[in-house]
Formats: structure tokens, sequence, C-alpha cells
């Protein structure tokens, strides 16, 4: 812990402290001045080496892709959502916040079966009562689980979480925005995860 003060933003702009977009570093400022061309090679290979890192930022190997996308973090939980969990799927969703609502909500409105879990503001799901809810109902397919509640701040115990989805042979979905990139994904067992560049990345 350090009592020296953070420097100020090169540009004069505050410091944005809510959970993102966060206050953007100078050189990410000056990276999108460039116009590029979507079918240049100089634009293909960037984009390329942007995925790679990303994968070898999750801990990931060659099983898993980065696909990028434009849009909200909403956007992108929707399009994992409505991508990974077939129609006649049935997704378990843990909530302890208002991302883990929201996500029930697009459930609903992708119009996917879905069961949940939701723990108030303040409690984290737990492994056990994952595996309570996936043993009582074998229809269960996925699980989408809150890496980092945004709302509060709170890190949900995802790798417990991933461990009680695995050993019953269903998939887990992870919504990681607030997470990615500043923890660990190690011994989290999941199908797909969703992350932003605008929060624990610093990028836009």
């Amino acid at each position: 812990m350090s009592d020296t003060p953070f420097p100020a933003p090169r540009l004069g702009e505050p410091y944005l402290l809510a959970p993102g977009p966060l206050t953007t570093d100078i050189r990410v400022k000056v990276a999108m001045l460039r116009d590029w061309g979507s079918w240049d090679a100089d634009f293909r290979a960037m984009t390329k080496s942007l995925c790679d890192q990303v994968v070898a930022l999750a801990g990931q190997g060659r099983d898993f892709a980065c696909v990028p996308m434009q849009g909200s973090g909403s956007y992108c939980v929707e399009a994992m959502l409505g991508s990974f969990v077939p129609r006649d799927g049935k997704v378990l969703v843990l909530a302890n916040g208002a991302y883990g609502l929201r996500a029930a909500e697009t459930m609903r409105y992708i119009g996917r079966a879905y069961t949940l879990i939701d723990k108030g503001d303040y409690m984290p799901p737990r492994g056990d009562e994952v595996a309570a809810a996936l043993d009582a109902d074998p229809a269960i397919t996925h699980v989408i689980a809150i890496h980092c509640e945004t709302s509060s701040g709170i890190l949900n115990p995802v790798a417990e979480i991933s461990q009680a989805v695995a050993s019953r042979g269903r998939k887990l979905l992870v919504d990681s925005m607030s997470a990615f990139g500043a923890v660990d994904m190690t011994g989290i067992i999941y199908e797909a995860m969703v992350s932003s560049a605008n929060k624990c990345i610093e990028g836009v």
C-alpha cells in the first residue's frame, strides 16, 4: 500500500471510479486516433494479436478462441446465452445483484427456460447450492455465474461453482465483466466467458 498520489490524467480529465468505463490511459486514446481498413492485412494481424493475448490472459490454450464483439456488456451476455444455450436447453441463473437478475431477464427475452437462485444483494451463491439445484433438476443444461457482481463488488466463488457444474456434466457460462484481467481464471472450468475492454483491462 502506498500513499503516493496517482498522476493526473494527461488530458486533465477526471478519474472515473465507477465500475466502468474507466479513465483510459493516454496510450489507449492515441491508439484510437488511427483509422483502419477492416480488410487490410495490418488490421487483421492486429486483431489476431489482440485475440491471442486475450486467450493468454484467460490462461487458456488452443481449446478456446476469442471473439471480439461490438456492444455493451449486456449485449455480449445476451449473445453468449443465445448462442451457447440451445432452444431446448435450460439455464440455472445464479444472482446476487443486478447483473445476475439481468441475466435471468435476458433468458426470458430470448425465450429459453431457466430457474433462478437469487441470493439477494450481499450473499454469494455457493457450490453446494448449485450442486443441489442440479441434482434436483436434470433438465438444467447450463449454469450462468457472475464472476464479480459489478453492482456490489462481490467476488463470487466461481471456481467452486465450476467444480459442482462440471462434476455433474453441465456447462458453465461466466459473466466476467468486472473480473477478467484482474482475477486469475485458473481452476475455473467453463464453456464460455464474456468480458469487456472497459473495466479491468482499461481499454475501449
